[in-house]
């Protein structure tokens, strides 16, 4: 698995999502990074559990 920073193009905030084996997202990591950047928490908040989903 891999972590990717996003950047979106309508408000060019950053959030990051986790890319699976076949290099497609993981949809329940994704809804909940999504969250995250939803409620806007600051990118290092959406980072740090980015980073430790693959591994749970």
């Amino acid at each position: 698995m891999l972590v990717v920073k996003v950047v979106s193009p309508r408000s060019r905030r950053e959030s990051f999502t986790v890319l699976g084996d076949d290099d497609r997202t993981v949809a329940p990591v994704e809804r909940y990074l999504k969250y995250l950047t939803d409620i806007e928490r600051s990118p290092n908040t959406i980072k740090a559990p980015s980073r430790r989903m693959p591994t749970i």
